[in-house]
C-alpha cells in the first residue's frame, strides 16, 4: 500500500536527470522523482537510483543483463556469496500478482541460486504477498517497500541486513519482510509489554552484614563506566605473538523492553553463563549485582530502587559484564528515569583472543540483534587486562559477603569467595592507584574477590587490599580488585597458605542484595 499519495506532475519532468552520485544526494534524488508523473520514466528513474545504491554499497551492478533472456531484467546485483535479479516498480497501485509472476517467469530460466528482489514503492497486494510466501519453492521473491527504500538511501550499508533479514523471514518463518509491516509490528511489540525468557540465574547467593541474603549491593556513588567482576579473562594470555582484537554491536534499543529483549536474544544465543555482573549508577547511589535474572529485575525495579533518592538524575548508566567463549563482553548504555524508560544509547563490546576462524556466532548476533552497521574486528593497541599490587596494607570494611552455597560444592558447605565492603578511597584522603582513580572515586562501595577463600562458618577478622586487574572495553571499565583475609595464631597476624582455600570463579546465578552502606547519602 503506498505510503505517500501521487503527486501532480512537474511540467518540466522530461528534462529531470539524476545527477552522478555524491555524499547526501540519493534522498535528495527521490524527492525529486515524486514529481515525474510518467509511470514508466519514474520506475526507470528508480531502477537508476536503485543501481546507485547498489554500487554505494559495494556490489557489482550489472545492467540489462541477459540472465533471463528472452525476458527483460532491470539489473542484477552480484556480491561475494549471492546473486539477485532486481525488478524496480514505481505505480499509482501496490504490485499484484502479475508482477509477481513476471518475476517468478524470470526465476524460472535461472538456477536456484539466484533470488529475485523487488523494489516496489507502492508496495504489495495481499494476494502477492499469499503466493510469494506460499510459491517460495518456486523461487525466492524479497519485497522492498518505501519505507525499505528510504532506509537504504539513508544508508546504503543497511542494504547487507535488510537482506538477511527478509531473507530469513520468508525461508524461515515463512512471512514475507516488509518496512512498513515491520515498522507497525515493532510498535506493536514494545507496546505489548510483551515479557522476555527466563534468563540465568547466577549460582552465588549475596548476603549482607546480618547475614540475609539480598538482591543487589547498594551504596553511595556516582556516575561511573565501571563493573566489578570476580573473573577476568586475559585475552593476550595465548602462546601465540600479537595481541586481541574488539568488536563494537551498536544495537537499536528504544526502550526497556527492547533492552530486555536484547538480553533475552543473548541468552537464546548461548551467549550467557554462570560469570555476569552487572552495575547500575544514578546520582547518589550505585547497584551491584550479578546474573542475568538480577540485572533484568533491578532494570524494572527502577522506581521501587530510586524511591529513596533525593535529587535522582533524569537517566541512568548501566554496564552488564559476562564472560564469553574467547574472552569476555560488555553491554553498556544510558536509560531515562522515568516512565517512558527510553533507552540513549546500547552498545555490545567483545574482547577476543582474536578474529575466530568461524565467526558465525558473531554473525548470527548482527542478525538477531538488527545492527544498523557494519561490524569490524579492531586489533588492541595495549594489552587487555592491566594488573598490579596495592601500595601497603589497606583494611577493608567488609558489609557483606557473596557466597558459594553449599549445594554447588562438593563438600556441602557454604565458602565465602567475595566481599563487598566500603571504598577505602572515597571520601578520604587515601589515594587510589592513577590508572584507578577514575573508578574509584564514584563509588562509596567495592565488590573484592577473595585471593583465598574460606567457609562462612569461620568469619575472619581481617581482610586487606591485595591486587587489582582492570581492562577497558569501548565504553566501559572491568574491575577484578582481589582482597586476602589475615588470621591470628599466637598472637601474630598470618596471611594464609596459597593454595589453602580454592580460587573459585564468580559466576551469574547471585540474587540481588541490598547492604546498609555507612558511606551512603
Amino acid at each position: 500500500m503506498a505510503i505517500h499519495e501521487e503527486e501532480r506532475p512537474d511540467a518540466a519532468d522530461d528534462d529531470l536527470e539524476i545527477e552522478p552520485w555524491h555524499e547526501s544526494d540519493l534522498l535528495r534524488d527521490l524527492a525529486a522523482l515524486r514529481s515525474v508523473s510518467n509511470t514508466q520514466r519514474r520506475g526507470y528513474k528508480l531502477e537508476v537510483l536503485l543501481e546507485r545504491i547498489f554500487r554505494r554499497a559495494h556490489y557489482q551492478v550489472v545492467h540489462n543483463p541477459r540472465m533471463a533472456r528472452p525476458r527483460q531484467t532491470d539489473f542484477a546485483v552480484v556480491s561475494h556469496s549471492h546473486r539477485y535479479l532486481v525488478e524496480a516498480k514505481w505505480e499509482r497501485r501496490p504490485a499484484g500478482s502479475k508482477v509477481v509472476d513476471a518475476v517468478r517467469s524470470r526465476l524460472g530460466r535461472l538456477d536456484g541460486t539466484v533470488v529475485a528482489l523487488l523494489f516496489t514503492m507502492s508496495g504489495i497486494t495481499g494476494e502477492a504477498d499469499g503466493e510469494i510466501v506460499g510459491d517460495r519453492r518456486d523461487g525466492l521473491v524479497l519485497v522492498f517497500d518505501e519505507v525499505d527504500i528510504l532506509r537504504a538511501l539513508r544508508d546504503p550499508q543497511e542494504l547487507d541486513r535488510l537482506l538477511r533479514l527478509k531473507h530469513d523471514e520468508l525461508v524461515v518463518h515463512g512471512r514475507v519482510h516488509r518496512g512498513e509491516k515491520m515498522r507497525e509490528a515493532d510498535k506493536a511489540a514494545r507496546s505489548s509489554g510483551k515479557k522476555a525468557g527466563k534468563l540465568p540465574t547466577s549460582r552465588y547467593r549475596l548476603l549482607n552484614g546480618s547475614g540475609d541474603t539480598v538482591p543487589w549491593f547498594y551504596g553511595a556513588g556516582g556516575f561511573s563506566p565501571g563493573v566489578f567482576c570476580l573473573d577476568l579473562p586475559d585475552v593476550d594470555w595465548v602462546p601465540a605473538a600479537g595481541s586481541g582484537v574488539c568488536l563494537d554491536m551498536p544495537v537499536t534499543a528504544w526502550g526497556q523492553p527492547d533492552l530486555l529483549r536484547l538480553l533475552d536474544a543473548l541468552n537464546e544465543l548461548g551467549w550467557m553463563g554462570e560469570r555476569s555482573q552487572w552495575s547500575i549508577q544514578q546520582h547518589g547511589r550505585n547497584w551491584h549485582g550479578c546474573g542475568a535474572d538480577g540485572f533484568a529485575e533491578a532494570l524494572k525495579n527502577w522506581e521501587e530502587r530510586t524511591s529513596e533518592l533525593e535529587d535522582p538524575h533524569h537517566s541512568e548508566e548501566f554496564v552488564y559484564f559476562e564472560v564469553c567463549d574467547g574472552g569476555f563482553y560488555t553491554v553498556s548504555g544510558s536509560i531515562s528515569a522515568e516512565e517512558t524508560r527510553h533507552v540513549m544509547r546500547c552498545n555490545v563490546s567483545f574482547q577476543l583472543i582474536g578474529i575466530p576462524l568461524d565467526p558465525g556466532s558473531l554473525q548470527q548476533l548482527y542478525r538477531q540483534f538488527d545492527v544498523p552497521s557494519r561490524g569490524y574486528f579492531r586489533p588492541l593497541v595495549d594489552r587487555s587486562v592491566t594488573r598490579d599490587r596495592f601500595n601497603g596494607r589497606i583494611p577493608l570494611q567488609v558489609l557483606g559477603y557473596i557466597i558459594e552455597p553449599a549445594d554447588q560444592r562438593w563438600d556441602e558447605e557454604d565458602w565465602v569467595v567475595g566481599l563487598l565492603a566500603a571504598n577505602p578511597f572515597y571520601g578520604t584522603a587515601l589515594q587510589p592507584p592513577d590508572d584507578l582513580t577514575s573508578d574509584l572515586d564514584r563509588t562509596g562501595v567495592i565488590v573484592c574477590n577473595l585471593r583465598s577463600h574460606h567457609p562462612l562458618s569461620k568469619p575472619q577478622e581481617r581482610y586487606e587490599l591485595w591486587s587489582y586487574e582492570r581492562a577497558r572495553t569501548s565504553d566501559a571499565h572491568a574491575l577484578r580488585i582481589v582482597a586476602e583475609w589475615w588470621e591470628s595464631e599466637d598472637g601474630d597476624e598470618q596471611r594464609p597458605a596459597v593454595g589453602q582455600a580454592g580460587a573459585g570463579y564468580f559466576t551469574d546465578q547471585v540474587r540481588e542484595v541490598s547492604v546498609q552502606n555507612p558511606l551512603m547519602t
